[in-house]
């Protein structure tokens, strides 16, 4: 049978330490080591706040595992998050049936090329943000100058007020 691509999402307890996290990340990591699959990627979601309240909690720390392997490690992995206590929930998905290890490459480099565009439009878009801050600083400069230029022009006018009054 060929290696599959499988995506998971893991749901779990939102009040785990950093420690406790990492550990769950390997013990992950090992099942897929040990099961002949490799990772695609992993997105760390974070902590966030559930539609509903699950387990009496109404936040969850949600992980996405993308990888690549056979069914007997994707029936494993499910195993193991069953029985650990820190999960929530969990999902998995079968992306692809037949998922080659050139389709693992290409896959990992269409990933890489995602990365640095997405860098590239946050570095574009920072770029904005400060030429705009930087224009509306000498727009306040030059407001600044014209309001000084009404104030000598008033300043004048009030001078001559005062002689012509004399």
């Amino acid at each position: 049978m060929h290696p599959r691509r499988y995506e998971t999402l893991i749901l779990l307890a939102p009040n785990l330490e950093a420690q406790e996290l990492e550990t769950f990340k390997t013990k992950v990591d090992n099942i897929m080591a040990t099961g002949g699959g490799q990772l695609v990627r992993l997105e760390d979601w974070g902590r966030r706040r559930l539609a509903y309240p699950v387990k009496k909690e109404m936040f969850g720390y949600y992980l996405l595992y993308d990888f690549q392997g056979r069914p007997a490690l994707a029936t494993e992995l499910e195993r193991n998050l069953k029985i650990d206590e820190k999960v929530f929930k969990y999902l998995t998905l079968v992306l692809d049936k037949k998922f080659t290890d050139d389709d693992l490459v290409a896959a990992k480099e269409k990933l890489l090329a995602e990365a640095a565009r997405r860098e590239a439009e946050k570095a574009k878009a920072q770029e904005a943000v400060e030429e705009r801050l930087n224009r509306s600083a000498d727009d306040r400069d030059d407001d600044e100058n014209v309001d000084d230029d009404r104030n000598d022009r008033n300043d004048r006018d009030d001078r001559d007020d005062r002689d012509d009054d004399e």
